[in-house]
């Protein structure tokens, strides 16, 4: 089966800020590679797979996200502001010990396609080494903030060595933070393959998740981390951009 890499004309949370941790911000070393407590071997060529996918955090909201996740042995996957992982490090690294994908967010939140290249280079290099700091993995995946990206993002990425990934479907949870709206239409555009563009810095996303965890299991889904999804085509190549799974 042919890889489907695309581009999505929409950007999620074009109006949202990054959230300020609160936590400690002492960093933790590097730990050894854990075996992950919630990702099991999945042919998604032919399981109906979907990756859940948080952005903007950690954040205070991101624990009892976590808590959801492993009292229903379900993987997501992450993608941390640089900032924040420095304040929140404890988070990171429960993250990484319960075999959740981890993606780069950059530093600071910025509109990729409006910094110079330098700049782009230095959002998504320096933020993969303050996550690397603490889970001792340099991410290998970029979700630009915004959802912005354009041929220099990608041209920078594809440098890095981190791959672009986007999604297919949103349910606008960084504007509308009303659990039982954000579950209907994350219902309503589920497609096997899918990636589902959330935040782990709002309540209500928080609230919504156990639901939509049933809801789409209930539906036949298998839910899985974003590389999960293309283990079975060839893995994901940097600079490529990709919005849904195979």
């Amino acid at each position: 089966m042919t890889v489907v890499t695309s581009v999505v004309t929409g950007c999620s949370g074009a109006a949202h800020a990054p959230a300020q941790g609160t936590a400690s911000t002492s960093r933790s070393a590097p730990a050894p590679k854990p075996a992950p407590s919630r990702v099991a071997d999945v042919d998604c060529q032919r399981a109906r797979c979907l990756a859940l996918s948080y952005d903007d955090g950690p954040s205070p909201y991101t624990a009892p996200l976590l808590r959801v996740l492993e009292g229903r042995h379900v993987p997501a996957t992450f993608f941390l502001i640089g900032r924040q992982v420095r304040e929140r490090p404890r988070d990171v690294l429960r993250e990484y010990r319960d075999g959740d994908a981890i993606g780069d967010h950059t530093v600071s939140h910025p509109d990729l396609t409006r910094i110079t290249s330098a700049r782009i280079r230095y959002q998504i290099t320096a933020a993969a080494r303050q996550i690397a700091a603490v889970d001792g993995v340099r991410p290998t995946m970029l979700r630009p903030p915004y959802g912005s990206e354009d041929a220099r993002v990608r041209a920078v990425a594809r440098a890095a060595g981190v791959s672009v990934v986007l999604w297919n479907d949103d349910p606008r949870d960084w504007k509308h933070h009303d659990a039982p709206l954000i579950e209907r239409r994350v219902l309503k555009q589920a497609r096997s393959g899918g990636i589902v563009d959330l935040h782990d810095r709002y309540a209500a996303t928080i609230a919504a998740t156990p639901r939509i965890i049933d809801a789409l299991r209930a539906r036949g889904y298998t839910l899985v981390t974003i590389p999960q999804l293309f283990a079975g085509v060839g893995g994901m190549h940097p600079g490529a951009v990709y919005s849904h799974g195979p």
